[in-house]
C-alpha cells in the first residue's frame, strides 16, 4: 500500500519530534538527583536514598555519580548513625571524583568524621587537614565556609582559642550570608567566655541576636549571655532563690537519685520510690518515663539521648539497654559488673562506667562494646558523678576522698578540686554540675551547693533554711540552677 505523499510527509515530521522527548541517561540521573534532594528536605529519606541507589546501579557513567555517592554518605551518617558506611562513601568521591563539585563536600565530611567520631590529637590535626584541602583546593566552592567554621570547632576541642576565634571571625566577615555564619558568631562567644573574657562574649552573642535573629542561635546567644550577667556583671555571682518555680509532685519527689536538664528545657528526675526515671517538658507537664530499680545518676550522649545509671545495667536513649562484664580473676572468665554508679557516653560511642564493688572506673569501646581497661587508671576511686564539660574533658566526682577530678580524654590529670580550698572544704559532696565557663558548681549535704572557678577560687556559696541536705542538682540552659533538697523533698531554682 502507498502513503499519500502529504501522509507520508507529517510522518517524517513527526519521527524528531518523538525522539527528542525521549529523555537522555544523562538528564534521568539528573532528575533522579533532584527528586531525591526534594525528598530529603522534606524529611522522606528512605525514598530519596532509593533515588540515589539508582544513579549508582544504573546511570553509574553520568555526571550525578558523584552527587549521589555524597548523599549516601550523608544518609549513612545523619540518618543510620553508621559512621565507617559513611566513610566509606566520602572516601570513594575524594580518591575518584576529586575535580567534581561534590569533592569539597567529601572532604569536608571526612574531617568532620574524624572531629566528631574521635578525641585524639591526631584525629583533630586530621580534621584540620580535611578542612584545609577545602579551603585550598576548592576556594571558589560553597563549602568553604562551612569548612573554614569547622575548623574553628577543632582549633577550639585542641584548646586553642585565639585561633578558633580567628577562624570563626572569618566566616562572620567573609561568608555573612553562609548557613554557617550564625553558628560561627555564637562560637566567636563562646571561645571568649573560654578566654575569660566575659564582657566580650556578651557582646559577640549580641552580635548573633542582632544579625541572626531568626536563626536558633539567637535564643542560645540571649542564654549564654544571661549566665554571663549573673556570673561576672556585679564582681561576684548572684543566685536568688525562684519562689513561683514548681514541678513534679507527690511520690515522684521522693528518694530523688538524680535531677538533669537537658538542653531543650526538658527535666528528667530519677526517683527510687517511683523506681523511675520521669521527665517533664519546658512546661512542666509530665512526659516520658523510664521505668528501672536503683537508678544512681543521668547523663547525656554528644547526641543528647538520655543516659540512665542503673545498679545492674545502663539505658541509652529510651530503648537502648547495656550491660557490661569486665575480666575475671581465672582465665577467660568474666564478671559482670552490678554495683554501678555513673555511667557516661563519650564522643565515638565510647563508655565510662563506674564500678562502686571495685572502686573503678571502666572503658569499653568498639562495637559491640568491649573492656579497655581502667581509666583514666588502676587506682581505687568511689566516683558518684560522671559529667562532661563542654569541652570535652571528663568531670569525677570521688564520693569518699571528697574531691572533684577534671581529666581530658586521654585519661590526664587536669585539675582536682578539694577535699579543702580557700574558703571550703568539702564534708559530704554528693553531685558535681558544669558551666560553659567551665566553673563546676557541688552539692554537698552539709554545706549546700558550692561554685568553684576551674581554678579552684570558691566563687560563691549557695544556701539557706530551704536548701537543706542537697541530693542532686543540674543546670537550665540559661545557667540557673536547680537544686534537689531531700529534706523539703522539693525542686529548688535560683537564678
Amino acid at each position: 500500500m502507498k502513503w499519500p505523499a502529504a501522509s507520508l510527509l507529517a510522518s517524517l515530521l513527526v519521527l524528531p519530534a518523538l525522539g527528542s522527548a525521549q529523555t537522555s541517561p544523562e538528564e534521568q540521573a539528573r532528575r533522579l538527583l533532584e527528586d531525591g534532594r526534594g525528598y530529603w528536605a522534606k524529611g522522606q529519606y528512605k525514598q530519596a536514598l532509593d533515588n540515589f541507589n539508582t544513579i549508582i546501579s544504573g546511570f553509574a557513567e553520568s555526571e550525578s555519580v558523584d552527587d549521589a555517592l555524597l548523599e549516601i554518605g550523608r544518609y549513612a551518617l545523619e540518618v543510620e548513625g553508621n559512621a565507617a558506611r559513611a566513610r566509606e562513601s566520602f572516601d570513594t568521591v575524594a580518591k575518584r571524583y576529586p575535580q567534581s563539585d561534590s569533592a569539597p563536600g567529601a572532604y569536608y565530611y571526612l574531617g568532620w568524621l574524624a572531629l566528631t567520631q574521635s578525641e585524639k590529637a591526631e584525629d583533630i590535626d586530621d580534621a584540620l587537614a580535611q578542612f584545609t584541602r577545602v579551603q585550598r583546593l576548592y576556594p571558589r566552592s560553597d563549602w568553604v565556609p562551612q569548612a573554614l567554621h569547622a575548623s574553628g570547632l577543632a582549633e577550639r576541642r585542641a584548646g586553642r582559642y585565639a585561633e578558633a576565634v580567628d577562624a570563626q571571625r572569618r566566616v562572620a566577615l567573609e561568608y555573612p550570608a553562609s548557613p554557617a555564619a550564625a553558628s560561627a558568631q555564637f562560637e566567636i562567644g563562646h571561645c571568649l567566655t573560654l578566654l575569660g573574657e566575659p564582657r566580650l562574649a556578651m557582646e559577640e552573642f549580641q552580635k548573633v541576636r542582632n544579625g541572626f535573629p531568626e536563626s536558633p542561635w539567637a535564643a542560645q546567644a540571649l542564654e549564654r549571655t544571661t549566665e554571663l550577667y549573673r556570673l561576672y556583671e556585679g564582681g561576684r555571682p548572684v543566685f536568688k532563690l525562684d519562689n513561683s518555680f514548681a514541678i513534679g509532685s507527690g511520690e515522684a519527689l521522693k528518694e530523688v537519685r538524680a535531677i538533669l536538664m537537658t538542653p531543650t528545657r526538658s527535666l528528667w528526675i530519677a526517683s527510687d520510690k517511683v523506681k523511675a526515671a520521669l521527665s517533664y517538658d519546658a512546661e512542666g507537664r509530665p512526659s516520658a518515663s523510664l521505668p528501672g530499680q536503683d537508678q544512681s545518676s543521668l547523663s547525656l550522649t554528644p547526641g543528647n539521648d538520655i543516659v540512665v545509671a542503673t545498679r545492674a545495667a545502663v539505658r541509652v536513649g529510651l530503648r537502648d539497654i547495656k550491660s557490661f562484664a569486665i575480666p575475671g580473676d581465672k582465665p577467660g572468665a568474666s564478671e559482670p559488673l552490678e554495683k554501678i554508679t555513673a555511667a557516661l557516653v563519650r564522643p565515638g560511642g565510647e563508655v565510662l562506667v563506674a564500678d562502686e564493688k571495685r572502686k573503678r572506673v571502666h572503658r569499653f569501646a568498639g562495637e559491640p562494646l568491649a573492656y579497655q581497661g581502667a581509666f583514666p587508671d588502676g587506682k581505687e576511686r568511689e566516683v558518684r558523678r560522671l559529667v562532661s564539660d563542654s569541652e570535652g574533658a571528663i568531670v569525677m566526682l570521688d564520693e569518699a576522698a571528697k574531691v572533684v577530678q577534671v581529666f581530658d580524654a586521654r585519661g590526664r590529670a587536669i585539675r582536682t578540686l578539694g577535699p579543702r580550698g580557700p574558703g571550703y572544704e568539702l564534708r559530704r559532696p554528693v553531685d558535681v554540675a558544669v558551666d560553659h565557663s567551665r566553673n563546676l558548681y557541688v552539692a554537698d549535704e552539709e554545706v549546700g551547693v558550692l561554685l568553684l572557678s576551674p581554678d579552684g577560687r570558691l566563687l560563691t556559696m549557695i544556701g539557706g533554711e530551704e536548701l537543706r541536705k542537697p541530693k542532686a542538682l543540674t543546670l537550665e540552659p540559661g545557667g540557673a540552677l536547680l537544686v534537689y533538697a531531700d529534706k523539703a523533698q522539693r525542686i529548688l531554682r535560683y537564678r
